[in-house]
Order: C-alpha cells, then structure tokens, then sequence
C-alpha cells in the first residue's frame, strides 16, 4: 500500500514537473552579437554601436526564435571591417551579424544599375568567421539621408531577414 501511495506520488510530481514547469519550459537563449562597420577609421557614430546597430537591436532584442528561444545580443561599438574579428574574437561571440552600409558616395557614384544605397548584413560563426548568411535591404535614390520612414523601413526589411537566417540555425 505504502509503495502505491509513494508511487502515485513520485508519478504525479514527475507529470506536473513534464506537463506545466515555468522552468522547465524555458528555453535557452541564443547568444549572439551585433556590430556595424565603419566605412573609414574617422568615421565616429553617437551612440558608439552606430544608428542601424542601434535600430537592428531595437527590433531583434522584442523577438523571439520560431522554437520559443529569446535572443541574447551583444552590441558592439561600430568598427573598421579589419578590426571587426578582433573585437567579436576578445568578447567571445558565438554568432555575429554585421552590418554594412553601402552608399554610391562611398563607392565612386552610382550606375545606372545601382540606383539604390542598400544596408547589408552577414550572419557568421563567431569561432570560425565563417558566413552563413547575408541580406540587403535597399534605400531608394531620392533618400540620399533617408527620412526615419525609409530608415525605419529598411530596417524592418533586414531585421525580417535576419529573423529568418537565426531560424535556420542548428
């Protein structure tokens, strides 16, 4: 009798503990860093991360992986491309997304085929430098300095883009 009891017991914890634990249905975070390049050593952004780091985190730090895992993000002050694994090297970032911003000022004027600036991203393993992923999102001609609109938007564009390359990860 006393063991049914214990054994009644011992499978109802072991069901609730399965069935409805807050702590158990937690998931693990994915951790990752964010980091906008510098197109030259001169260049200094206020805040230091850099205006589409600082929107990207925005957008990303609300959501949450397809599987329920929220995203633990690392921003990193904005740097010149050579010194961009250096940085994710020291603070030990198992996924990075970089961003750059591609402009015609910066890249000789535009061309007929490129009548848009564009915001890029590359997701890659920390550890390897490997890449993953990349995406752009473009700013059309007329948005030169893009109103907080086109800003905004083409942030959103990339952010959903990032989304789903996280998604894909193992």
């Amino acid at each position: 009798m006393l063991k049914a009891v214990v054994y009644r017991l011992s499978a109802a914890f072991v069901s609730v503990l399965l069935a409805g634990s807050p702590l158990l249905a937690q998931h693990a975070p994915l951790s990752l860093c964010l980091v906008q390049t510098r197109p030259y050593a001169s260049t200094q952004y206020d805040p230091a991360a850099g205006p589409w780091a600082i929107e990207i985190y925005d957008l990303l730090s609300a959501r949450k992986l397809r599987g329920g895992s929220p995203l633990q993000i690392t921003v990193l002050a904005a740097e010149i491309e050579e010194d961009v694994p250096v940085e994710v090297r020291d603070v030990r970032c198992p996924y990075v997304i970089q961003l750059r911003y591609h402009g015609g000022i910066w890249h000789g004027g535009r061309s007929p085929e490129a009548e848009s600036d564009s915001v890029l991203f590359t997701l890659w393993k920390g550890a390897t430098g490997k890449a993953i992923a990349n995406g752009a999102s473009l700013i059309p001609v007329d948005d030169r300095h893009p109103s907080k609109a086109a800003f905004r938007a083409a942030c959103a564009n990339l952010t959903q883009q990032i989304m789903k390359s996280l998604n894909k990860l193992p």
